[in-house]
């Protein structure tokens, strides 16, 4: 009985082999003949089978056109670059050349300013002035660049205009004399057309240098300019800037100074008060007056802004503000638009409004969309809607 189990014992795993492989040998390997052929139309039907067609056109389609977009892309990436490139050498052998008739040529470049230990609020304050190229960007910036914008305005008083901008910056480290060359003024030249109407260049488009004088005080920010906006009218202009940190807040007053053949003598002041409230977000007041010589009086204007950055390069600005005058400006009221204009000392436009910038495609492409509204006196207080639409193109330091 004992002998009978174990012969049991060994015959059971072996009958269950030999089934396993009488049943394995039913099944054809797929490395002994090819699969068997299968109607697939059946399965399918003749409806899928036009749809996936449909579908593999259309991703043939696609991939042309995105191979035709990527080599479009390619060559705007090479006129870029060249562009840019273009714009170094010509600033290099500008400067080479200036500082080999100073005979400094050799010499090493003497720090404009010691660095800054700065809050978190300047830090967010440049990058936005950055990305919107304000006033304090253009006027501090050494760096080389070129910045064409092309845009369209429409406007419910004045009705639709194309808008044109231009600016120009080369630097000039070696001469020691911290030199830049520049084409469009901040100050003077903001919105104005390079090319007007008629389609000719505009000859008061401010040319000329800018000297960053080096820092004789910590933190005090000087720098020089002068220069011509038309043969028969030169400029000389001053700007000074003292940054402070006062807890979480930037305090920067700025205070320009200029004179001109045709404008006589003008002056600004600007107070600004920035306050960063998160890693995306920063508020900024600003306060400006200023008064000039053929003007009587004081002009004064005031802005809250609120800034917020989804990510890098793209940004987007909310504000308030308002603008006045302490003496009513007669020119400004000469030809009103409606007959019902009683002009008054005091504020004269409030606004309200917004602004989106992003780069798109490329790193060096923007577009900004700029709506607001505009309460006027100049039309008796009705609602002047307005929005300018922009496209930029950035060539030179990043």
């Amino acid at each position: 009985m004992r002998v009978q189990g174990l012969l049991l014992l060994f015959l059971l795993p072996l009958a269950v082999f030999l089934l396993a492989q009488e049943e394995a040998d039913a099944f054809p390997s797929v490395f002994d003949a090819l699969p068997p052929e299968c109607n697939c139309s059946v399965i399918i039907g003749e409806v899928d089978v036009s749809r996936a067609i449909a579908i593999t056109e259309m991703k043939f389609h696609l991939q042309e056109e995105e191979g035709w977009f990527e080599s479009t892309m390619g060559y705007l990436d090479v006129f870029h670059a060249s562009l840019t490139q273009t714009v170094h050498v010509f600033s290099a052998n500008t400067d080479r050349q200036l500082a080999s008739w100073s005979g400094d040529e050799n010499a090493t470049r003497t720090p404009r300013a010691t660095p800054r230990e700065g809050n978190a609020s300047e830090g967010m304050s440049a990058y936005f002035d950055r990305l919107f190229h304000d006033d304090t960007y253009l006027y501090s910036s050494e760096a080389s660049y070129l910045i064409l914008r092309l845009g369209l305005e429409t406007n419910k008083e004045k009705g639709p205009s194309f808008l044109n901008e231009l600016r120009f910056a080369i630097s000039l480290p070696h001469t020691q004399k911290q030199l830049q060359i520049f084409i469009g003024d901040p100050l003077e030249d903001e919105n104005k057309q390079i090319v007007n109407d008629a389609g000719r260049i505009n000859e008061t488009t401010a040319v000329g240098a800018r000297y960053f004088v080096p820092e004789f005080i910590d933190n005090l920010r000087t720098d020089l300019s002068a220069g011509f906006r038309g043969i028969n009218n030169p400029f000389v202009q001053g700007r000074v800037e003292y940054p402070i940190n006062f807890y979480d807040w930037l305090i920067r007053p700025v205070q320009y100074v200029e004179y001109s053949v045709k404008r006589k003598f003008y002056e600004e002041s600007d107070l600004y008060f920035d306050r960063r409230i998160s890693q995306q977000e920063m508020v900024r007041l600003q306060l400006q007056r200023s008064t000039e010589t053929k003007k009587v009086g004081m002009q004064y204007s005031a802005a809250l802004s609120y800034f917020n950055t989804l990510r890098f390069s793209t940004g987007f600005r909310t504000f308030v503000g308002l603008s006045g005058e302490t003496t009513i400006n007669e020119g400004r009221y000469a030809d009103p638009h409606y007959d019902d204009v009683d002009p008054k000392v005091g504020v004269y436009r409030y606004s309200v409004g917004g602004s989106w910038k992003a780069s798109f495609l490329r790193p060096w492409l923007f577009y900004e969309i700029e709506p607001r509204v505009d309460y006027d006196m100049l039309y008796n207080w009705r609602p002047n809607y307005v929005v300018r639409y922009w496209f930029e193109i950035y060539f030179g330091d990043t």
